[in-house]
């Protein structure tokens, strides 16, 4: 009866322990999560001047070429700029896939 008893008692100090070492482990989760927050607040909080900016340029380059080239040639120029970009980011993907292809692989043990 008492080995029982102590058994008993041993089991629930190795579940008491095992439950504060999975507390500590939340905790720190949830610190770590906190930081996270924070930082991923702050690089917000930077980047919006630098959207607002960029979209301020996109403006003023648009305003510019309405004024210099008349509303109809500054937009057709818009949706040239738009493709050429488009092409530009395909041809870019194109080459990064071709050089992820090109990459040596490491062998594979299930060919030999």
């Amino acid at each position: 009866m008492d080995r029982s008893i102590r058994e008993a008692n041993e089991l629930m100090e190795v579940s008491r322990e095992q439950l504060e070492v999975m507390r500590r482990q939340a905790d720190e989760a949830l610190e770590q999560a906190e930081r996270m927050n924070e930082l991923l607040g702050r690089v917000v909080r930077l980047t919006e001047p630098l959207e607002r900016a960029q979209r301020s340029g996109e403006y003023a380059a648009e305003r510019l070429k309405r004024a210099i080239f008349g509303p109809e040639e500054a937009a057709q120029a818009s949706i040239e700029a738009e493709i050429i970009a488009e092409e530009t980011a395909l041809a870019e993907q194109g080459e990064a896939a071709t050089e992820h292809e090109a990459s040596p692989q490491p062998p594979d043990p299930s060919e030999r």
